[in-house]
């Protein structure tokens, strides 16, 4: 085929791939952002006073029943932390609130959820406690 005929198929080409849908029904669309984590109170890397609660707000609502939070000490050792619950206002953010207080140090979040699109995410972040 001459240089030019093989040039003259993209036009074509580009045509039919934008004919295409981006997704079949039932299944997101991918334009759908995956879950992640929007915000941190405190936020990761910061400095902070002893928190009385950590709150994470997510991209998006995650599946019911999907999110766990973890606060972890050095040596992974966990900090006595109440129940994860859900912000009855904004339901993409959760609260946990803690027993006591956190001694001076560097503490590491660990989380997981699911959002719409059906995919796990689990990450971590650190906030450091200063001295009193």
């Amino acid at each position: 085929m001459p240089r030019f005929g093989r040039l003259s198929l993209i036009p074509a080409l580009l045509m039919l791939a934008g004919a295409v849908p981006d997704a079949q029904p039932g299944l997101p669309s991918a334009d759908v952002a995956h879950f992640a984590l929007e915000s941190s109170s405190p936020a990761a890397g910061a400095t902070v006073p002893a928190p009385a609660q950590l709150r994470l707000t997510f991209t998006q609502e995650p599946a019911d029943g999907t999110v766990s939070i973890r606060v972890l000490e050095a040596g992974d050792a966990g900090v006595h932390a109440l129940d994860v619950t859900q912000d009855e206002e904004d339901p993409r953010s959760f609260v946990v609130g803690f027993h006591g207080t956190f001694p001076a140090g560097t503490y590491t979040v660990s989380w997981r959820g699911m959002g719409a699109d059906g995919h796990v995410v689990r990450d971590t972040f650190q906030f450091t406690v200063q001295a009193d």
